[in-house]
């Protein structure tokens, strides 16, 4: 039975083609959508993980998280991705203290300045 994607869980997918500045190629990527979403369609909103240098406020490091994958989560980069169409593999889930984090920097994201 094929594992459903749950809210922190961290999948690598090919979301090639791609276009511009968008991550691309067989990567890592993070469920941050409710667990509602996934249960009722194929579809989970996730942010892509990167091994980035560069700073920016909206790239969670990885490092002092204790996860397998390595990297940063560039918040301003969500997709949403139908991960029963595209073939995908789990890698981990992360703890409660990291998704916390990252929901609530990633709420920001829609702030209004």
């Amino acid at each position: 039975m094929v594992k459903k994607i749950s809210q922190g869980d961290i999948i690598k997918i090919n979301l090639n083609p791609k276009e511009g500045h968008e991550e691309m190629g067989y990567r890592p990527y993070i469920c941050l959508s409710n667990n509602l979403i996934s249960k009722y369609s194929n579809v989970a909103v996730f942010a892509a993980i990167s091994n980035t240098k560069r700073k920016y406020p909206y790239y969670i490091s990885l490092k002092n998280h204790n996860t397998i994958t390595k990297g940063s989560v560039l918040l301003d980069q969500i997709v949403t991705i139908d991960f029963n169409y595209r073939k995908h593999d789990y890698i981990e889930s992360v703890n409660e203290i990291l998704l916390e984090e990252l929901l609530s920097k990633a709420r920001t994201v829609f702030d209004e300045i």
